[in-house]
């Protein structure tokens, strides 16, 4: 576009550039490329997310990169220092005087860039003003559905990353062109995996976020890190050890003086031997179960004080596998097995959101579930070794696993359901096999049992 700038102004226009980084370094690139028109900084990325662009890294590792790279040194470029967001991707609009706005571009990967051709039309004086908002094209969106159809029954085809990038051709494209900065979301077990990728779009689309994790150091680094790549400095730490009932205590009336739109119960354990915490509970049953539990309870009036409260729980798709069973939940008298106590909590959680959605029903408050596939994080890598060696050129990575999870923080239709299970940004039945139905009474029983093991204990 540099090369155009006689043809853009002879229309009346003018080549405005928008950059991340640093002020000194938009000085440079304006010297190295000889620029005489306005170059704007916007570390804080705020005109990116105004404006809808994307942040993505498997984009930035496209097949096309290597031949944009060799079209960028042609043409002059050349790669230096790294500055603002690696990851943020651009894009061109044609805005006229009035704010009509004549064209938009959003690049889909790095060194995408629109036919200057199109550019030049759209500064035309009888060029039409476009719509800012462009939907999912129907035929992508009915291939996604098609292939999807296909898929799905296989859960290797289905939770893995080929179903992702399948199911992601029927997503909207205007579901995350949102403005979250009116919005404060608390998110466990944010400091790594499917947390931390939660944690840095929702920053990215400019809520207040707080991170709920157990360990100082790592959650200071991981806020840190969210701060310097979105430019948002609403980024926080909350100490929280969900397992420990009078952490949840603590950390809910420190986290209670602000608002509360969004909760993320997504912080998860699955030990290889059975541990009781200090209040008594298994290790699992407490990390899952019932501390989300007392600290939605805790932060429910703050909720309904949102005109928009939402509480997500991260499950898993291992409980396809599971009933749900409050016969020994502590596992006092069963012989431990850590991956069966895992799929079990994480059935009770679907089942114990379904009761939560109930109990706010007529409220501001949706409460939904989700399970991400099969995600390539540390937890899984740690825990569940051997499948890890056996998948791991199929997991998706833990932004694709964490999608549903922003979609359902951050989408406006979010109101039109509460009590449901999704994957992929789709409501998705709850049992795939007959004999994991519970009954209304081990669904009051399971209530019963949260609200037993997070009482306040008399003294």
């Amino acid at each position: 576009m540099r090369d155009q700038v006689d043809e853009i102004r002879a229309r009346g226009g003018e080549l405005v550039i928008v950059g991340n980084g640093s002020p000194n370094f938009a000085a440079a690139f304006r010297e190295d490329f000889g620029l005489d028109g306005p170059l704007l900084v916007d570390p804080e990325l705020r005109a990116y997310r105004a404006a809808g662009l994307r942040r993505g890294r498997v984009e930035l590792l496209s097949p096309r990169l290597p031949r944009n790279a060799l079209r960028a040194l042609r043409s002059g470029s050349r790669q230096t220092g790294v500055q603002g967001d690696p990851w943020q991707l651009g894009g061109v609009f044609v805005i006229r005087p009035d704010w009509e706005l004549t064209y938009r571009y959003t690049s889909r990967e790095a060194g995408d860039h629109p036919p200057v051709g199109e550019i030049l039309a759209a500064l035309e004086r009888d060029a039409e003003p476009i719509s800012e908002v462009s939907a999912t094209p129907d035929a992508q969106r009915w291939l996604g559905r098609a292939l999807s159809r296909i898929v799905d029954p296989f859960i290797v085809s289905s939770f893995d990353r080929t179903g992702f990038r399948i199911h992601r051709l029927a997503f909207e494209a205007q579901d995350l062109d949102v403005d979250l900065s009116d919005k404060r979301c608390l998110i466990s077990g944010a400091n790594s995996g499917i947390g931390y990728e939660t944690a840095l779009a929702l920053a990215d689309l400019g809520a207040e976020v707080v991170l709920l994790c157990r360990n100082r150091e790592r959650g200071e680094q991981a806020a840190q890190q969210i701060r310097e790549q979105t430019g948002n400095a609403r980024v926080f730490l909350e100490l929280l050890d969900v397992s420990n009932l009078d952490s949840v205590r603590a950390a809910a009336a420190r986290v209670s003086s602000g608002p509360v739109d969004v909760l993320i119960h997504n912080a998860g354990v699955l030990p290889d031997e059975r541990f009781e915490t200090d209040d008594g509970i298994e290790l699992t049953l407490a990390t899952h179960l019932v501390g989300p539990f007392l600290l939605t309870r805790l932060l429910q009036g703050n909720l309904e004080k949102s005109p928009d409260g939402r509480v997500i729980w991260v499950s898993s798709g291992g409980m396809y596998t599971r009933r749900l069973n409050l016969e020994d939940p502590n596992w006092s008298e069963r012989d431990y097995d850590g991956v069966v106590a895992y799929a079990e909590t994480k059935r009770a959680q679907v089942v114990l959101s379904e009761l939560w959605a109930e109990a706010l029903r007529g409220s501001s408050v949706v409460v939904n579930a989700m399970h991400p596939g099969w995600a390539d994080t540390p937890s899984v890598k740690s825990s569940l070794p051997r499948f890890h060696r056996l998948t791991r050129n199929i997991l998706r990575t833990p932004a694709e696993g964490a999608d549903t999870v922003v979609w359902l923080a951050a989408r406006l239709r979010a109101r039109q359901s509460t009590g449901c299970f999704f994957f992929d940004r789709e409501e998705r039945r709850t049992h795939l096999l007959p004999f994991t139905r519970e009954s209304e009474a081990d669904r009051r029983a399971l209530w019963e049992l949260c609200e037993r093991l997070s009482a306040e204990p008399s003294r």
